[in-house]
């Protein structure tokens, strides 16, 4: 028993865990009506390819996303609707890093920034950029992944609620279950017409067009990423309408015989 005792003080002596914690207050901009159409799951991408933006711009490796920290984050962000302290306290009482199980990712680092009532990715990462304490976070040699969890409450005081846990995984072979590097673009055109991004300028571009142009017209939710919107603009005039659906038509038939079609 006392060698284990021993052993364990050994080791927990090797083992340096930081535990940073950050909050960023900031007046809410965005009208209930367009909070209530954003999507959450989305500006925690964005939040996370932003992270790892700021990393590249000062020389240092990108985070890996790890789904298991994804849901730690989601978690979060939801505790803070009930709690907020400068603490990082959860709603029990307990210190915040608790809510990662170190049985899934062992870590010997850990950080967590949080904003509340900040309405979009970039104004909360302006505000993370603009406190020194978050963005030394963001900016530390030590994390090597990341979760980020956002939640839109518009009964709570805040409304928004962004977190960011960062840990350094120190769990055998430094790989997480499911680990992968985030990316801006999810679908990225080859060419122009290519709007699916398989490579191929096909019959499936210009039904996806043409679905984008309905739902617009009715006012549904739809989008594309700027590289979509790009390879869209068959016609090279700055706006994708109906007219670039036509000219990926005729190229498809044969008609024109390159995308962009030039006059």
């Amino acid at each position: 028993m006392g060698r284990y005792v021993s052993s364990h003080r050994q080791y927990l002596m090797r083992t340096v865990l930081m535990i940073v914690v950050n909050i960023a207050l900031m007046l809410p901009v965005m009208s209930a009506s367009a909070a209530d159409e954003a999507d959450t799951e989305q500006y925690a991408k964005e939040i996370a390819v932003m992270v790892n933006e700021a990393r590249a711009a000062n020389g240092l490796p990108p985070m890996y996303i790890s789904p298991y920290l994804m849901d730690v984050a989601h978690l979060r962000a939801s505790e803070s609707v009930i709690l907020i302290d400068d603490k990082h306290h959860r709603p029990d009482g307990s210190k915040w890093s608790t809510a990662i199980d170190r049985n899934i990712a062992p870590y010997i680092y850990a950080a967590e920034n949080l904003a509340a009532a900040g309405t979009t990715p970039t104004a909360v990462m302006a505000q993370w950029q603009a406190s020194p304490r978050h963005w030394a976070a963001i900016l530390s040699t030590s994390p090597t992944h990341m979760g980020v969890g956002v939640v839109y409450d518009p009964a709570s005081r805040y409304r928004w609620y962004w977190i960011l846990d960062m840990i350094q995984y120190s769990g055998e072979g430094g790989v997480m279950e499911g680990q992968y590097i985030p990316q801006k673009y999810e679908i990225v055109p080859k060419s122009c017409g290519d709007i699916n991004g398989d490579g191929v300028v096909d019959t499936f571009d210009y039904v996806n067009l043409t679905v984008y142009l309905e739902k617009q017209a009715a006012g549904e939710p739809v989008s594309y990423n700027d590289l979509q919107m790009e390879a869209a603009d068959c016609l090279k005039d700055g706006q994708v309408t109906v007219a670039d659906a036509k000219a990926l038509q005729r190229y498809l038939l044969g008609e024109y015989t390159a995308l962009p079609y030039e006059f």
